[in-house]
């Protein structure tokens, strides 16, 4: 199954055409205490917010069986880093690339949800992901402590990382972030909303088993997906093996 590849090369367009970026490699012994009950950050120990609903946020999923458009363990910012911050506030742009195996018509929705839940299983003392209000938002919060302690992207990203690779169908990850302007996370928005709406159809057809397509509303995804056709498929097989059992 292949269905971002177009939208991978555009993010990595995006990238390249930030001059004021910096990178690094994933860090996998570069620890940050567990927050158990107090990863919940108070308004009262705010340090700083990200992508809060004041400011721009997004937030994409992109996978591919296509291991060369991962750059495996590499960590980009585009912007000041957490400690550099000078307003309370930041816009958040997030884009984790995931070189996987393995994937089918069969497994693909369950495994894409799976990864996309992972966020919520993070646990960094001073960090929490405060809501997701709809797809491709992402709201997060890091107590003045933390920031004070020196909680950086590469942390954040580090410890996203370590998430992914505990799946064995996960072969590779890539993380980019953008703290630097509204304008370049709307940008970025714009990049990865085709993602939104393939991801929607699969919602579409996977929670709601409903392929009537003339009256689908993402009747022109599929239309461009072949892949996504061939879930259609499955799934409308599927549905007449249960009702036939």
């Amino acid at each position: 199954m292949e269905l971002f590849s177009d939208i991978i090369h555009q993010v990595r367009d995006f990238i390249e055409s930030r001059p004021q970026k910096r990178c690094w490699s994933e860090h996998p012994a570069l620890s940050w205490p567990a927050g158990g009950n107090r990863g919940i950050v108070m308004k009262e120990d705010l340090g700083l917010e990200l992508g809060s609903p004041d400011v721009e946020s997004v937030s994409s999923l992109l996978w591919t069986v296509n291991l060369s458009g991962v750059s495996g363990g590499r960590i980009t910012l585009i912007g000041p880093d957490f400690p550099e911050a000078r307003n309370p506030a930041l816009p958040f742009g997030k884009v984790v690339l995931v070189g996987v195996d393995g994937f089918t018509e069969e497994n693909t929705y369950d495994r894409h949800r799976d990864m996309d839940f992972l966020r919520y299983d993070l646990d960094l003392k001073g960090f929490m992901i405060r809501a997701v209000s709809q797809y491709q938002k992402e709201w997060c919060r890091i107590s003045k402590e933390a920031i004070q302690s020196g909680f950086s992207a590469q942390i954040l990203a580090s410890a996203l990382m370590r998430l992914f690779h505990a799946r064995d169908y996960v072969q590779s990850v890539e993380v980019i972030m953008v703290t630097s302007s509204p304008e370049d996370v709307t940008e970025l928005r714009g990049i990865v909303a085709p993602a939104a709406r393939i991801i929607a159809a699969m919602d579409k057809m996977a929670l709601e088993l409903n392929f009537d397509c003339e009256a689908c509303d993402y009747q022109d995804v599929c239309d461009d997906a072949e892949q996504l056709k061939s879930m259609r498929l499955s799934l409308q097989n599927k549905k007449g093996e249960t009702r036939n059992a």
